[in-house]
């Protein structure tokens, strides 16, 4: 569920940059209107950096506990330490994100052939058998 929410979050994230946050502002209101499943990531984040944690090393931390945060956390960690414009790095990350969730669609979409094998040889087939080939023989035995 993060993987699905998390290109949203960035482009959120994205527009709060571009609107004059600063990264840890970003976060804060990225986390108050994204999707549920990264605002609870977002906050930990946050609430790591109100209990004395640094920015960055809650940003790792939030990396390490879900991987899949990783690149949005290593584009807002090289933001605030090297100073660098964080709005094309959050586009980057939320376009290679798109793409994962597209590949992976792709790749559940190849199983479907596969899967519908099963119903359609054991229930379509027989079916169509009794309903058309079935009334046939049964015409044929009755009249001698």
């Amino acid at each position: 569920m993060l993987q699905r929410a998390l290109p949203l979050a960035v482009d959120l994230l994205g527009v709060a940059v571009g609107a004059g946050c600063t990264p840890y502002a970003a976060v804060e209101v990225a986390a108050q209107w994204c999707p549920p499943a990264v605002a609870g990531a977002f906050d930990e984040i946050l609430q790591h950096c109100a209990l004395g944690a640094s920015f960055d090393d809650s940003l790792h931390d939030a990396a390490r506990r879900a991987p899949a945060l990783a690149p949005v956390a290593n584009a807002l960690s090289a933001s605030t330490r090297l100073g660098v414009p964080i709005g094309p790095s959050l586009a980057r990350v939320a376009d290679e994100l798109r793409a994962d969730l597209r590949r992976s669609a792709e790749q559940r979409a190849r199983t479907v052939p596969v899967r519908l094998l099963f119903p359609l040889v054991f229930l379509v087939l027989p079916a169509f058998a009794l309903l058309t080939v079935a009334p046939v023989l049964l015409a044929g035995f009755r009249h001698p």
